[in-house]
Protein backbone atom coordinates (compact mmCIF):
# COMPACT_ATOMS: atom_id res chain seq x y z
CA UNK A 1 0.00 0.00 0.00
CA UNK A 2 1.05 3.64 -0.33
CA UNK A 3 1.48 6.28 1.82
CA UNK A 4 -1.12 8.96 2.02
CA UNK A 5 0.37 12.39 2.09
CA UNK A 6 -1.05 15.63 2.46
CA UNK A 7 -1.74 16.76 -1.17
CA UNK A 8 -3.52 13.26 -1.66
CA UNK A 9 -6.24 15.13 1.03
CA UNK A 10 -5.68 18.87 -0.99
CA UNK A 11 -8.47 18.56 -3.81
CA UNK A 12 -11.08 17.63 -1.19
CA UNK A 13 -9.91 20.59 1.48
CA UNK A 14 -10.37 23.38 -1.14
CA UNK A 15 -13.62 21.64 -1.97
CA UNK A 16 -14.92 21.47 1.33
CA UNK A 17 -13.76 25.18 2.01
CA UNK A 18 -15.67 26.22 -0.64
CA UNK A 19 -19.11 24.35 0.52
CA UNK A 20 -18.40 25.17 4.14
CA UNK A 21 -20.45 28.85 3.84
CA UNK A 22 -23.28 27.10 1.87
CA UNK A 23 -23.35 24.17 4.10
CA UNK A 24 -23.46 26.26 7.12
CA UNK A 25 -25.91 28.09 5.69
CA UNK A 26 -28.11 24.94 4.86
CA UNK A 27 -27.61 23.81 8.19
CA UNK A 28 -28.56 27.38 10.11
CA UNK A 29 -31.95 27.32 7.94
CA UNK A 30 -32.66 23.89 8.67
CA UNK A 31 -32.36 24.35 12.28
CA UNK A 32 -34.16 27.80 12.00
CA UNK A 33 -37.23 25.84 9.83
CA UNK A 34 -37.34 23.00 12.81
CA UNK A 35 -37.66 26.12 15.46
CA UNK A 36 -40.42 28.19 13.28
CA UNK A 37 -42.41 24.53 12.22
CA UNK A 38 -42.15 23.54 15.95
CA UNK A 39 -43.38 26.74 17.47
CA UNK A 40 -45.99 27.16 14.79
CA UNK A 41 -47.47 23.63 15.73
CA UNK A 42 -47.79 24.85 19.32
CA UNK A 43 -49.43 28.17 18.16
CA UNK A 44 -51.89 26.05 16.53
CA UNK A 45 -52.66 23.53 18.93
CA UNK A 46 -53.28 26.20 21.19
CA UNK A 47 -55.64 27.91 18.87
CA UNK A 48 -57.37 24.94 17.81
CA UNK A 49 -57.60 23.93 21.29
CA UNK A 50 -55.72 20.80 20.56
CA UNK A 51 -53.61 18.80 23.09
CA UNK A 52 -49.91 19.11 21.18
CA UNK A 53 -49.26 15.30 21.36
CA UNK A 54 -52.55 15.35 18.61
CA UNK A 55 -50.56 17.29 15.79
CA UNK A 56 -47.02 15.53 16.28
CA UNK A 57 -46.95 13.39 14.01
CA UNK A 58 -47.55 16.33 11.80
CA UNK A 59 -44.79 18.08 13.01
CA UNK A 60 -42.53 14.72 12.82
CA UNK A 61 -43.24 13.49 9.07
CA UNK A 62 -42.46 18.25 8.31
CA UNK A 63 -39.49 17.59 10.14
CA UNK A 64 -38.18 14.20 8.35
CA UNK A 65 -39.00 16.27 5.21
CA UNK A 66 -37.10 19.16 6.16
CA UNK A 67 -33.90 17.70 7.81
CA UNK A 68 -34.25 14.96 4.69
CA UNK A 69 -34.22 17.96 1.81
CA UNK A 70 -31.85 19.38 4.56
CA UNK A 71 -29.24 16.39 3.93
CA UNK A 72 -29.50 15.91 -0.13
CA UNK A 73 -28.99 20.11 -0.66
CA UNK A 74 -25.97 19.60 1.71
CA UNK A 75 -24.58 15.90 0.17
CA UNK A 76 -24.90 17.91 -3.46
CA UNK A 77 -23.38 21.22 -1.96
CA UNK A 78 -20.29 18.58 -1.23
CA UNK A 79 -20.44 17.01 -4.83
CA UNK A 80 -22.05 13.57 -4.22
CA UNK A 81 -24.52 13.02 -7.38
CA UNK A 82 -27.41 13.06 -6.08
CA UNK A 83 -29.46 12.15 -9.62
CA UNK A 84 -29.70 8.58 -8.48
CA UNK A 85 -30.58 8.89 -5.38
CA UNK A 86 -33.38 11.03 -5.85
CA UNK A 87 -34.86 8.83 -8.38
CA UNK A 88 -34.33 5.75 -6.18
CA UNK A 89 -36.29 7.84 -3.52
CA UNK A 90 -38.95 8.71 -6.12
CA UNK A 91 -39.23 5.21 -6.97
CA UNK A 92 -39.39 3.63 -3.37
CA UNK A 93 -42.08 6.20 -2.70
CA UNK A 94 -44.24 5.14 -6.27
CA UNK A 95 -43.97 1.42 -5.60
CA UNK A 96 -44.88 1.84 -1.66
CA UNK A 97 -48.06 4.73 -2.82
CA UNK A 98 -49.80 1.46 -5.01
CA UNK A 99 -48.89 -1.21 -3.17
CA UNK A 100 -51.01 1.18 -0.39
CA UNK A 101 -53.75 1.89 -3.19
CA UNK A 102 -53.80 -1.97 -4.12
CA UNK A 103 -54.31 -3.59 -0.93
CA UNK A 104 -56.53 -0.73 1.04
CA UNK A 105 -59.60 -2.36 -0.55
CA UNK A 106 -58.53 -5.67 0.31
CA UNK A 107 -57.94 -4.76 4.07
CA UNK A 108 -61.14 -2.72 3.96
CA UNK A 109 -63.22 -5.35 3.67
CA UNK A 110 -61.06 -7.55 5.66
CA UNK A 111 -61.64 -5.52 8.63
CA UNK A 112 -65.41 -4.82 7.77
CA UNK A 113 -66.25 -8.48 7.68
CA UNK A 114 -64.38 -9.28 11.27
CA UNK A 115 -66.43 -6.19 12.81
CA UNK A 116 -69.77 -8.07 10.90
CA UNK A 117 -68.89 -11.60 12.62
CA UNK A 118 -68.28 -9.75 15.83
CA UNK A 119 -70.74 -7.25 16.46
CA UNK A 120 -73.60 -9.20 13.94
CA UNK A 121 -75.38 -6.51 12.29
CA UNK A 122 -77.09 -9.11 9.96
CA UNK A 123 -76.87 -12.85 9.99
CA UNK A 124 -77.06 -15.26 7.05
CA UNK A 125 -80.89 -16.06 6.22
CA UNK A 126 -81.35 -12.03 7.04
CA UNK A 127 -83.53 -9.93 4.17
CA UNK A 128 -81.25 -6.82 3.69
CA UNK A 129 -81.70 -3.72 2.04
CA UNK A 130 -79.49 -0.61 1.57
CA UNK A 131 -81.04 2.86 2.20
CA UNK A 132 -80.59 4.87 -1.39
CA UNK A 133 -79.20 1.90 -3.22
CA UNK A 134 -81.05 -0.44 -5.40
CA UNK A 135 -79.21 -3.41 -3.18
CA UNK A 136 -82.04 -5.82 -1.98
CA UNK A 137 -81.85 -9.34 -1.14
CA UNK A 138 -81.45 -12.51 1.09
CA UNK A 139 -78.24 -12.99 2.78
CA UNK A 140 -77.28 -16.31 1.67
CA UNK A 141 -73.53 -15.93 2.10
CA UNK A 142 -70.43 -14.11 3.81
CA UNK A 143 -67.12 -14.58 3.25
CA UNK A 144 -63.92 -12.13 3.84
CA UNK A 145 -64.87 -9.73 1.13
CA UNK A 146 -68.48 -9.86 0.26
CA UNK A 147 -71.64 -10.80 1.41
CA UNK A 148 -74.06 -12.89 -0.94
CA UNK A 149 -77.63 -11.72 -1.21
CA UNK A 150 -80.23 -13.33 -3.28
CA UNK A 151 -82.65 -10.49 -4.96
CA UNK A 152 -86.03 -11.01 -6.07
CA UNK A 153 -85.41 -11.47 -9.16
CA UNK A 154 -83.31 -14.51 -8.66
CA UNK A 155 -79.70 -13.23 -9.40
CA UNK A 156 -76.78 -13.27 -6.77
CA UNK A 157 -75.49 -9.88 -5.32
CA UNK A 158 -71.72 -9.56 -4.29
CA UNK A 159 -71.87 -7.11 -2.29
CA UNK A 160 -68.28 -5.44 -0.78
CA UNK A 161 -68.42 -6.12 3.07
CA UNK A 162 -67.15 -2.55 3.64
CA UNK A 163 -70.32 -1.49 2.43
CA UNK A 164 -72.30 -2.25 5.20
CA UNK A 165 -70.64 -0.06 7.39
CA UNK A 166 -71.03 2.85 5.44
CA UNK A 167 -74.69 3.16 4.56
CA UNK A 168 -77.70 2.66 6.13
CA UNK A 169 -79.08 -1.16 6.52
CA UNK A 170 -82.96 -1.97 6.71
CA UNK A 171 -82.68 -5.36 8.01
CA UNK A 172 -85.90 -7.96 8.51
CA UNK A 173 -84.40 -10.83 10.65
CA UNK A 174 -84.22 -14.51 8.96
CA UNK A 175 -86.97 -17.11 10.12
CA UNK A 176 -83.55 -19.16 11.22
CA UNK A 177 -80.59 -18.09 11.34
CA UNK A 178 -77.52 -20.03 11.24
CA UNK A 179 -74.77 -20.13 13.29
CA UNK A 180 -70.95 -18.68 12.55
CA UNK A 181 -69.93 -22.03 13.67
CA UNK A 182 -72.05 -23.84 11.08
CA UNK A 183 -70.81 -21.07 8.41
CA UNK A 184 -67.20 -21.85 9.20
CA UNK A 185 -67.66 -24.89 9.13
CA UNK A 186 -69.62 -25.87 6.02
CA UNK A 187 -67.53 -27.05 2.84
CA UNK A 188 -70.48 -25.17 0.42
CA UNK A 189 -71.17 -21.71 0.97
CA UNK A 190 -74.50 -21.14 3.20
CA UNK A 191 -77.77 -21.53 1.04
CA UNK A 192 -81.11 -20.44 2.39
Amino acid sequence: MSDLTLQDFTPWARQLLVAAPAALAIVIGALLLNLVLSRGLRLLAQRLRYEPYKLAPIGRVARTILNGGALVLLLGILGFNIGGLWAMLATVVGMIAIGFVAVWSVLSNTLCTLIILIYRPFEVGDELELAGEPVQGKVVDLNFIYTTLHAADGSLLQVPNNLFLQKVIRRRPGAAGISLSEQLGAKEPARV
